[in-house]
């Protein structure tokens, strides 16, 4: 018999996606519907980040509207929120809480709080040190709802010291998968028809330090690429320190890593950096952007970047936007600083006005706009093999390229889920516009475009 129904609600990061994905699978094996979010739900699970103050906030508002929508229903808040004020989230009227490490554990825990009276005079609290933590949470997944392409955690935790970043008290140090299990999981999904999955972790280049006997992603990516897993591999944010001449070459000449870095800059202010304990210096990221570009020219760079920082004045702002503007980069990510509790920076001086890091966001978000379609540009009238998503924008198809090219298109349901030999014809804001080819052709690269789908 079905225990009830069951929401979950996730924010935050790829992590946290992924672990959202095995707990509903876990959860769904011991008796329970999956349903969407909304009223006259028997189970909410609120999967929570605390990364940025808005993040938590974001938490805070879901826990309380999930709490409203069933006053009469279990209510479990998990993850890194709990993880730092357990405290904090109980008063918000959760029937329990649950901690990173306690994650590979809900079913259990939801099945104490079914055994509770309703209202929970008590609530169940599973929050463990997460600095004694030995190994990541067990979690694997098979299946990505309403996903084309499917995550994998392969590293959880970080054992770097950034001053404004919380994360290592929410996840701990750094802990990795072992090989033998990412394999696994990564035959599991192509088994299950996924084409591509995101390799992803809180500190992915930590990968394999931790292990014994010790390995590192390196290592990693040459077993993937020899075994039995999906036909395109993408990596999550990687620290700058980590893109090695070695891993550039293996990008570059891979059948299955797709040719797309993403890397945290945060600042291209030397005295911002040495204040955050970033490992690298401006110089250093922007010759390693070079280099990238110059061996992997299709390659998309994208770049994390922090304004607002405690002491950055406009001329610290000016030094970071030249930079950026300087470079061959793809996008941007552009975030807020906002202080975390028990962080360094928390409590520097020289705090930013909070209009003020708005103005400097939309104008790094304008210049990520042009970013962009710049790199877009480059690939108009040149072949690109898109993966088709399964959902459509402006009533268009949505594939991305291996070179992380977001192309609408016309065609048919059919082509979800499948990679298709498309060619990009323009450009408006922020999408390519494209079309599915049907027939060989030669465009000015030189290059032939195969025919229609590789299925």
């Amino acid at each position: 018999m079905g225990k009830g129904t069951l929401a979950i609600v996730t924010l935050g990061c790829k992590v946290n996606q992924f672990e959202s994905e095995a707990i509903a699978e876990a959860m769904e094996e011991g008796g329970w519907e999956l349903v969407p979010f909304g009223p006259r739900v028997d189970c909410t699970i609120v999967n929570t980040c605390v990364v940025t103050a808005r993040a938590q906030a974001d938490s805070r508002r879901w826990i309380r509207r999930a709490r409203r929508e069933n006053p009469d229903g279990l209510l479990l808040a998990v993850g890194c929120f709990p993880q730092v004020d357990p405290d904090g989230v109980i008063s918000l009227g959760v029937d329990g809480v649950a901690g990173n490490q306690e994650k590979a554990s809900i079913p259990e825990i939801v099945e104490e709080m079914r055994r509770q009276a309703r209202p929970v005079i008590s609530p169940v609290i599973k929050v463990g040190d997460v600095m004694k933590a030995g190994q990541p949470p067990a979690l694997q997944t098979k299946r990505f709802r309403r996903h084309t392409r499917a995550f994998l955690k392969i590293q959880d935790g970080c054992d770097a010291r950034c001053s404004y970043c919380i994360v290592p008290l929410a996840r701990g140090r750094s802990r990795s998968v072992p090989p033998a299990s990412v394999l696994a999981s990564l035959k599991g999904l192509q088994e299950a028809g996924y084409q591509e999955v995101v390799l992803s972790g809180i500190h992915l280049g930590a990968y394999g330090m931790d292990l014994e006997p010790r390995t590192h992603l390196l290592e990693l990516l040459d077993q993937i690429e020899a075994g039995q897993t999906p036909a395109r591999i993408r990596l999550s944010s990687l620290e700058p320190q980590e893109v090695t001449p070695e891993l550039v070459a293996l990008i570059s000449s891979s059948r299955k890593i797709c040719p797309h870095l993403h890397l945290p800059l945060q600042s291209g202010a030397e005295e911002i950096l040495q204040h955050m304990n970033r490992p690298y210096t401006g110089a250093f990221f922007r010759d390693l952007v070079l280099d990238i570009s110059e061996r992997m020219p299709h390659a998309a760079i994208g770049i994390d970047v922090m304004v607002g920082f405690p002491g950055e004045d406009e001329r610290a702002f000016g030094q970071t936007y030249d930079l950026l503007q300087a470079l061959p980069l793809s996008y941007l990510h552009c975030f807020p600083f906002s202080p975390r509790p028990g962080t360094q920076a928390g409590g520097m001086t020289g705090q930013v006005a909070e209009r003020t890091k708005k103005e400097r966001s939309q104008v790094l978000r304008g210049l990520s706009r042009e970013k962009r379609r710049a790199f877009y540009s480059r690939f108009i009238d040149e072949p690109l093999t898109l993966l088709i998503e399964h959902r459509r924008e402006k009533g268009m198809l949505r594939g991305i390229s291996r070179n992380y090219i977001f192309c609408l298109l016309e065609g048919d349901d059919e082509l979800m889920g499948r990679e298709v030999e498309g060619v990009l014809v323009d450009v408006q804001g922020e999408r390519g516009i494209g079309e599915v080819l049907s027939r060989p052709a030669v465009y000015k690269s030189g290059k032939t475009a195969p025919l229609h789908s590789k299925g």
